[in-house]
C-alpha cells in the first residue's frame, strides 16, 4: 500500500491518501507543502474527523462510481480535493484522496484495483457510522437507509463490527437528532458522550456502573439521593467526610464520571435507579 501511494504521488505530483469506509486513515504518501490542516488532523489521529467526513459525504463520494471533486471548506481547514471510491467485488471498501482540483484520472485509474485490494475490511476493522446533514447521507459499509433532516448536525456512533452496522447507524442518527434538539450538546455529537440520553434510549445501566463495588454503589446512591449534600451523606452512612470524599474520588476514577458534574450526576443517578428497576421481581 505505502509503495503504491508513494509511486502514485510522484506520478501526479500531489499528496494522496487512503481511508477505509469506517473513516480510519489506512495510509498516506509523504506529505508536500500543499497538505491541509484537515488532513494533518486525520493523519495524527489516524481517523477522519466526523465533521470532515460529513463534508465529504455531502458531495456524494460514498455513492459515486467515479471521481468526485470536493470543494474547499475554510472553516474545516479543508482544501479542495478529488475522491475516488475504492471497490472490491462491487463492495465499497475505502476512498483514495488526491489534493487539488485537477487530477489525471487515467493515471489514477491504473492504481485503483491494487489499492482496493490492499484495504483490509473485516471483523478486525470496526465500523463507525457518521450521519451528516444535507444532503441526507450515511457513511458506513451498508448504505441506502433513510436519514432524517438533521439541520446541520452530525452524529457519530461507537465502533461496531460490520455485521452490526445497523445498530451503529441507529446510534449515529440518535446522536445527530439529540444534537439538534439539545443546545447543550455539540454540533458533532458522539453516542458515547450523550450521558443520560443513552440510558433513556436503552443503553444498559450496567455500562455506567461497571466496576463499582457494593460499598461504592451504596455510597453513590446515598450521595445523589441527598442532593449531593456531603454532610448529610456522611451522617447517613456514619462516615467521616474525608472517607466520603475518598469514595467519591474512587467512583469518579472507576466510572470516568465526576459526581461533581451535573450531567454526570444525572447519568449516574438514572443508572442507579434503572439498575434497581431491573431487579424488580427478583429475590
Amino acid at each position: 500500500m505505502q509503495e503504491l501511494l508513494d509511486e502514485l504521488s510522484r506520478a501526479l505530483g500531489r499528496g494522496v491518501s487512503v481511508d477505509d469506509v469506517s473513516g480510519r486513515v489506512v495510509a498516506h504518501s509523504a506529505q508536500t507543502d500543499e497538505v491541509d490542516p484537515a488532513r494533518v488532523r486525520a493523519i495524527l489521529a489516524r481517523r477522519v474527523p466526523p465533521e470532515v467526513a460529513a463534508w465529504q459525504d455531502r458531495h456524494g463520494v460514498a455513492e459515486a462510481t467515479g471521481p468526485v471533486r470536493v470543494p474547499a471548506n475554510a472553516e474545516l481547514g479543508f482544501a479542495q480535493r478529488v475522491g475516488f471510491p475504492l471497490r472490491r467485488g462491487g463492495a465499497l471498501v475505502g476512498f483514495l484522496w488526491v489534493l487539488g482540483a485537477e487530477v489525471d484520472v487515467e493515471v489514477v485509474a491504473g492504481y485503483l484495483p491494487a489499492l482496493a485490494a490492499a484495504v483490509r475490511v473485516g471483523d478486525s476493522s470496526p465500523v463507525r457510522v457518521v450521519v451528516g446533514w444535507e444532503p441526507r447521507v450515511v457513511r458506513t459499509v451498508q448504505a441506502g437507509e433513510p436519514v432524517p433532516d438533521l439541520a446541520g448536525h452530525v452524529g457519530v456512533s461507537d465502533p461496531h463490527p460490520p455485521e452490526r452496522a445497523g445498530a451503529a447507524y441507529q446510534q449515529a442518527v440518535a446522536a445527530a437528532e439529540l444534537s439538534a434538539l439539545d443546545p447543550s450538546l455539540p454540533r458533532v455529537a458522539r453516542w458515547s458522550e450523550l450521558g443520560a440520553y443513552r440510558l433513556l434510549l436503552g443503553a444498559p445501566a450496567g455500562e455506567v456502573l461497571a466496576g463499582l463495588s457494593p460499598t461504592l454503589l451504596s455510597t453513590l446512591e446515598a450521595y445523589l439521593d441527598s442532593g449531593c449534600d456531603a454532610r448529610a451523606t456522611a451522617a447517613a452512612l456514619h462516615l467521616h467526610r474525608t472517607s466520603l470524599y475518598y469514595r467519591l474520588g474512587r467512583i469518579a476514577e472507576v466510572t470516568g464520571r465526576d459526581p461533581a458534574d451535573g450531567r454526570a450526576r444525572l447519568e449516574l443517578h438514572l443508572a442507579l435507579k434503572l439498575a434497581r428497576l431491573a431487579r424488580r421481581g427478583r429475590p
